[in-house]
C-alpha cells in the first residue's frame, strides 16, 4: 500500500481504497450492487438489477440514465463517487474523511465540554513545540471541513491535569489531560558514561554550590514526581552572564511544554492561561513590589487547585502542580520574605569563571537522555520529611537571610539600628525592657509618623519580641552609670547582643532577634 505521507489524500484514495468507496456507497439509501461490477440506484422496482454504472480499472462508468446525476460514459474515480454521492456533492467533507478516517492523521480540534477547542502547535525560540488550544466555532469548523467532519472531532467531559513524565495518558477518566508528555527518554543503562553530562553536573554545581546534592534531589523530583510540592527556587545575582539564564534555557529543553517563562506582571493579573496549567513556571528578572502580587506568587506555591481564567474562553477549575523559579538582579529586594517563611530557597549566583562555552544550551541538550539516566539509578528521595521535600534547616542561605533582613519595615529596621547603638553605648546591660510608649519617648518623640500602637504592634508582630511573664518593675532602656527610673508594667524584652562580661563581648549571638 502506497506511503500516505508521500502522495496527497485524493491520489492516494483512488489507488487504495476503492473497495472502501463500494461499502460508502451501498451504505447510501437506494444504492445496490446488482453485480459483481456494478451499481444501480434504485428509484422504482424496475431498477433492480440494472447495471447503470459498471466497475472497472478502479473507475465508475454509468451505462444509462442514472440516480447518481452521472453523464453516460464518463468516467468517475473512487474519490469523485465520494464526493458526488457518499457526501452529497461537499469536497471538504470527502476530503475531511479521508484525510482523519482513511490516513489516521490526528485531528486538529477537540470538544471539551459544549466548547471546541483547536489544537495550534508552534515552536518556540529553542525548538520546544508548545501546543495551545485556542477557542474555535463550530460553525467555522463546518465552514473549512464540512458537517460530517464534526463527527470526527473527539469530545471530552472536561479537563484536568495529570502530571506524569513516565506513564503518560493524554485522557484521564473522559478528561483532556493538559500536561504534555515528556519529550525525552533516559539511554540505555550499557551507553551510561558520567562523562556524558559534565557539563550538566558543571551547571548545577555552579549554581547550587554547597547544596549541589541537594539541586540533583531537585530534579529527581521535577522528573519522577512531578505532583509533588516544592520551594520556590530563587536565583539571584546583581551581576551579569552569571548563568541564571541558561539554567532556565535548559529547564525548558528539559520539561518542555509543561514548562513557561512569565514575568511578573503576568502573575499580577486576573488572566492566568499562560501559566495555570504549567508544571514548571519561571518568572525572569523579577521583583514584585505589590502585596497583591506577592501573595499571589506565595499562594501559587501551596495551592492545590486553581481556577483557569484565559481571555475569551469560560473559566474552569483544574489540579494545580506548579513549581515555581525565579530569577532576579535584585539579590536582596526581590521580594519581600517574612521571617518565618519557609516557602523559598534562594541561592546567591556567582560569576562564571574560566573558559566559557558559547554553545553551553547545545551541550546541556545533547545530555538530557544521560542525565535522566542518572536520576533513575539515584536513590529514591524521602517524601515524607518535609511537604516540600527539603527542611527550612537544609535550604536556609545567607542570601535568603540577607532578603528576609532587608524585608523588614522601615520602623522595624529604624528601631533595630537604633538599639544596636544603644547597646554599644551600654554593654554592660545584660538585656533592655521596654514597652511602645518608652521607645516613642526615647527615640521618636518628635516623630509624628510613628504613633505608640505602631510601635507596639512592630515590637510584637515584626520583631516576634518576648515580654516577661508577670506585671513588675522594671527600668525602661536601662543605661550604664545613671539613675535610672523605674516603671511598673509587662515590657518587651530585647537581648544586648554588645553585653559584655568582664571586658569580653558574649560569644552566642545567634538568638538576637532581627
Amino acid at each position: 500500500m502506497t506511503n500516505p505521507n508521500k502522495i496527497n489524500p485524493v491520489d492516494y484514495y483512488n489507488r487504495d481504497y476503492i473497495q472502501d468507496c463500494i461499502e460508502k456507497l451501498l451504505d447510501v439509501k437506494s444504492v445496490h450492487q446488482s453485480a459483481q461490477d456494478a451499481l444501480t440506484y434504485v428509484t422504482n422496482k424496475s431498477d433492480y438489477g440494472k447495471r447503470m454504472v459498471t466497475i472497472e480499472n478502479n473507475q465508475f462508468t454509468a451505462n444509462e440514465n442514472n440516480g447518481f446525476n452521472m453523464p453516460i460514459g464518463e468516467p468517475y474515480s473512487p474519490f469523485m463517487m465520494l464526493q458526488s454521492v457518499v457526501f452529497k456533492g461537499s469536497f471538504k467533507s470527502a476530503l475531511g474523511y479521508v484525510i482523519f478516517k482513511i490516513m489516521g492523521n490526528e485531528v486538529d480540534f477537540v470538544r471539551v465540554g459544549i466548547k471546541y477547542f483547536k489544537k495550534i502547535v508552534k515552536v518556540d525560540r529553542y525548538e520546544v513545540l508548545r501546543t495551545d488550544l485556542k477557542l474555535w466555532d463550530k460553525t467555522t469548523i463546518v465552514d473549512d471541513y464540512g458537517k460530517d467532519f464534526i463527527s470526527n472531532v473527539p469530545s471530552f467531559d472536561d479537563f484536568t491535569i495529570q502530571p506524569d513524565n513516565k506513564n503518560y495518558q493524554s485522557i484521564i477518566n473522559n478528561n483532556y489531560n493538559l500536561y504534555a508528555e515528556f519529550s525525552h527518554k533516559p539511554c540505555l543503562a550499557e551507553e551510561y558514561n558520567k562523562e556524558g553530562w559534565k557539563w550538566t553536573r558543571n551547571l548545577l554545581k555552579h549554581i547550587f554550590q554547597e547544596h549541589y546534592e541537594l539541586s540533583l534531589v531537585y530534579l529527581k523530583v521535577l522528573y519522577q514526581h512531578p505532583k509533588q510540592s516544592l520551594p520556590i527556587l530563587v536565583l539571584t545575582s546583581e551581576e551579569r552572564s552569571t548563568g541564571k539564564s541558561t539554567f532556565v534555557n535548559w529547564f525548558e529543553q528539559l520539561f518542555g511544554d509543561n514548562m513557561v517563562v512569565v514575568n511578573p506582571a503576568d502573575i499580577g493579573r486576573d488572566f492566568n492561561g499562560s501559566y495555570a496549567s504549567k508544571n514548571i513556571i519561571a518568572i525572569e528578572e523579577s521583583r514584585f513590589d505589590k502585596a497583591s502580587t506577592l501573595e499571589k506568587l506565595k499562594n501559587l506555591a501551596t495551592q492545590k487547585k486553581i481556577t483557569v481564567n484565559s481571555k475569551f474562553t469560560p473559566e474552569y477549575s483544574v489540579p494545580f502542580y506548579g513549581k515555581l523559579i525565579i530569577t532576579s538582579n535584585d539579590e536582596n529586594k526581590f521580594s519581600k520574605v517574612d521571617s518565618p517563611e519557609i516557602r523559598y530557597w534562594v541561592r546567591k549566583v556567582p560569576s562564571l569563571v574560566g573558559v566559557e562555552n558559547h554553545d553551553i544550551l547545545t551541550a546541556l541538550t545533547k545530555e538530557i537522555p544521560t542525565f535522566l539516566h542518572y536520576l533513575n539509578m539515584m536513590r529514591p528521595v524521602d517524601l515524607t520529611r518535609s511537604r516540600m521535600v527539603f527542611t527550612a534547616e537544609q535550604i536556609e542561605t545567607k542570601a535568603l537571610n540577607n532578603v528576609k533582613k532587608e524585608s523588614r519595615s522601615e520602623l522595624h529596621k529604624e528601631i533595630d539600628a537604633l538599639l544596636d547603638d544603644f547597646g554599644l553605648q551600654n554593654d554592660k546591660i545584660v538585656d533592655f525592657k521596654f514597652i511602645g510608649i518608652d521607645l516613642k519617648k526615647k527615640f521618636f518623640d518628635k516623630n509624628n509618623q510613628y504613633s505608640n500602637s505602631y510601635i507596639s504592634k512592630t515590637l510584637k508582630h515584626d520583631m516576634k519580641l518576648s515580654k516577661v511573664e508577670e506585671i513588675g518593675r522594671y527600668i525602661p532602656l536601662e543605661e550604664d552609670g545613671l539613675n535610672n527610673h523605674t516603671k511598673t508594667g509587662k515590657p518587651f524584652i530585647y537581648p544586648n547582643k554588645h553585653y559584655k562580661i568582664n571586658g569580653s563581648e558574649i560569644e552566642d549571638k545567634e538568638d538576637v532577634p532581627f
